[in-house]
């Protein structure tokens, strides 16, 4: 699918995360307070799954045949990607993803912006040529049936605003076409220039769109991780919180945000000034306003300092928080329970390593995307981009053109895909009902144009996005007849997303005697799928969901929503 071409223009001062700080020491190993992480070669752990797909390019396509680039090619700059799945439809409206992997195309400076993208149209095994595209940073569906991104960098405009560009597309051009407008940012503090919105917007319950921006005010002139909120779809957007505070010789920039299980947020954080930038993280419960101290994010059953920039959370649709950083290396870790209190298996993805220093290769900027329920793609860059120093050359520190890397010293942008591990054997659900085996009979049958992901398969598309809901206006009935009897050990199930909803579950051998209801939900708010024991033999299972108030005007005055549904044997 083409992406539209197209440039963004910034027209800010430099951005250096080192303003007030001290400068940076030579090229010093990790030392023994932080976190030397194994290799993925080396795990076998009980979470995360590489799966049998290696690891691809993605730009540029083709793959090089060549070892290392030529000096025209090295100009051919590609970095600091980003991806987004986002729920589409297919022909007859069947759902489908799109994935989107954007990418820089400029140098590492404050310059005119330039990025392209590639697509994928088989949930992120294979991308098409990347074209020019008007998007820096991930775009998200909003509950109003629009795409929604962020330009890079805020434009001070006066002591208490900045105007920052927003780009948006309907849902029904399947993000072919992106509209720019400007949002005015407002703080409170004594704002300078600098800065950058960094990291993927997320919409609560009520509609509030937050991003995180990092800011420098006076009197410390120092960086500051923040929280901007929306409540009018994006137009303007006001400081809510303050994420952490610049320290004497330290500073915060990027900021990760996510929803956990309970409906905190959860932040992660760059932390510079010493050798390496490091990881800290916070928690919001009141939607952003208030934060919990900073603290050093550590990795379960490991002594030692998290290293990383860019850092990136991911609640997959079955309920686990996943977060990706780099630098040195390319990373991933799992908060198993979705609150993101506790890391799991770190591990190492992707290193381009010349053996001179560690953080030399790729920039450690990452992305990741849910491509079905229990797999994600990760992408990342090949080596890091070049900067300009202050005479005008260019300035390749981080990824010298000396032929010493492992994997070349291109350019490039690349994927793994990645599978989380299951407790039993989950049923296809979807492909059982498209091969006849599965038949479904349901009152949740509420759908318009302008949500085609609705409907009974909504329950069953592996998506947990708010419009992929089978739906009704009232109580909601929905029935799974399959094709035998299974020994059913849990069901999995996502209501309507951030908002409390009752459902019960039954099962029946035969379809007409259901006895009492095996699992209860009562004033349960699911962000993800939440997972019950049934431990009962049976061929047909029954959902029946109580209506909710304060639904969505086009549905009515009362609602019931099957977000997801999983059965596993």
């Amino acid at each position: 699918m083409p992406v539209p071409r197209a440039m963004v223009v910034a027209t800010s001062v430099a951005v250096s995360a080192a303003v007030a700080l001290p400068a940076r020491p030579g090229p010093a190993q990790a030392g023994a307070d932080y976190c030397v992480l194994p290799d993925r070669s080396q795990q076998s752990g009980a979470y995360l799954i590489d799966t049998a797909s290696s690891l691809d390019w993605i730009h540029p396509n083709p793959p090089p045949a060549a070892r290392e680039p030529t000096e025209a090619e090295r100009l051919e700059f590609a970095g600091f990607p980003n991806v987004s799945a986002l729920d589409v439809t297919g022909p007859g409206g069947a759902p489908r993803q799109k994935v989107i992997t954007t990418f820089t195309t400029n140098v590492d400076r404050v310059v005119t912006l330039t990025s392209s993208a590639a697509v994928s149209d088989d949930d992120g095994r294979t991308f098409g040529p990347a074209e020019a595209t008007p998007l820096r940073e991930s775009p998200v569906e909003l509950h109003d049936g629009r795409f929604f991104a962020t330009e890079y960098y805020p434009i001070r405009t006066g002591p208490h605003q900045a105007k920052l560009g927003v780009l948006t597309s309907s849902t029904l051009d399947d993000g072919e076409s992106w509209l720019r407008a400007e949002s005015v940012l407002t703080t409170p503090g004594d704002l300078l220039p600098g800065g950058a919105a960094h990291g993927t917007p997320i919409q609560l319950a009520d509609g509030t769109i937050l991003i995180t921006v990092y800011a420098r005010y006076h009197p410390t002139g120092a960086f500051q991780a923040e929280v901007y909120a929306s409540a009018d779809g994006g137009r303007t957007f006001a400081r809510r919180g303050v994420i952490a505070e610049p320290e004497p010789g330290f500073a915060y920039t990027e900021a990760a945000v996510e929803q956990a299980m309970d409906g905190t947020l959860v932040a992660v954080l760059r932390r510079d000034g010493g050798p390496y930038a490091t990881l800290r993280q916070s928690r919001s419960a009141d939607g952003g306003h208030t934060w919990s101290p900073v603290r050093e994010l550590r990795f379960a059953g490991l002594d030692c300092v998290a290293r990383g920039v860019a850092p990136r959370l991911l609640l997959m649709p079955d309920g686990r928080l996943v977060l990706s950083a780099g630098r040195p290396d390319n990373w991933l870790a799992i908060s198993p329970d979705g609150l993101g209190e506790e890391w799991h298996e770190p591990q190492v993805t992707y290193h381009n390593r010349d053996g001179i220093w560690d953080a030399h290769g790729s920039s450690g900027y990452t992305g990741l995307a849910a491509v079905g329920p229990h797999r994600l793609i990760q992408v990342f860059d090949n080596c890091k981009l070049v900067g300009v120093r202050t005479d005008g050359t260019l300035d390749e520190t981080a990824c010298p053109a000396h032929g010493r890397f492992e994997h070349g010293g291109w350019y490039a942008i690349k994927r793994l895909l990645f599978d989380l591990a299951t407790p039993g054997t989950r049923l296809d659900l979807a492909g059982l009902r498209r091969r006849g085996d599965v038949r479904v009979s349901t009152t949740m049958r509420w759908s318009s144009r302008s949500r085609p992901r609705t409907g009974p398969g909504g329950a069953l598309d592996g998506s947990t996005g708010y419009w992929s809901s089978a739906v009704a206006a009232g109580r909601g009935r929905y029935v799974l007849h399959l094709d035998r009897p299974y020994p059913l050990s849990r069901i999995g199930l996502s209501l309507r997303p951030g908002h409390p909803a009752d459902a019960r579950v039954y099962v029946s051998r035969d379809g007409r005697s259901w006895g009492e209801p095996v699992v209860t939900v009562r004033g349960r708010t699911d962000h993800a799928l939440q997972y019950d024991a049934i431990g009962r033999t049976a061929q047909h299972v029954k959902i029946v969901v109580e209506p909710s108030k304060g639904c969505d005007r086009e549905i009515g005055r009362t609602c019931s929503v099957l977000n997801e549904i999983e059965l596993y044997h």
